[in-house]
């Protein structure tokens, strides 16, 4: 490896571990924790773009890619918060609805008012043309990332 490309893996750590510093300092957002407000953001998609008719843990947890005990343990303070309710089917016993109550719709709002706020402030300061290589750019890490760790899984 040269000497230049040892400069841009600096970079790259730099500006990886900035973004994650950045992430750690800000792990609440409007008082509960980002990963509860991904099921609540979830739980409103599902319901609403992909007309879910029944949303249930196994639906959350695909769609987020996170186990269903997981899964269950948010739900659950969620529940606890207010935030979501769950109902049990009437036609069939084991099938558990969840649905955001009135203040989880009222969170859901905000929480969407949030981060359109957080993400037009980028696209303000880039432009189209950057946030559209920004987007591509973060994809196809993504998808580098992705590869790399299922290799590394595998050995």
């Amino acid at each position: 490896m040269n000497e230049q490309a040892n400069i841009n893996i600096k970079k790259f750590i730099d500006t990886f571990e900035d973004l994650s510093r950045i992430e750690r300092h800000h792990q609440t957002v409007m008082g509960i924790k980002k990963s509860e407000a991904r099921i609540l953001l979830c739980v409103e998609f599902l319901h609403t773009d992909k007309n879910c008719k029944k949303v249930n843990i196994s639906e959350i947890s695909k769609n987020l890619s996170i186990t269903p005990p997981s899964t269950t343990e948010f739900v659950k303070s969620l529940i606890n918060k207010g935030y979501l309710e769950k109902n049990i089917s009437q036609n069939d016993k084991r099938s558990i609805e969840i649905t955001l109550t009135e203040n989880g719709k009222k969170i859901v709002k905000d929480l969407q008012d949030y981060f359109n706020s957080l993400f037009y402030g980028i696209i303000e300061r880039l432009g189209k043309e950057q946030s559209d290589l920004l987007i591509e750019l973060l994809t196809i890490v993504n998808n580098y990332f992705n590869e790399w760790y299922e290799i590394q899984n595998k050995k």
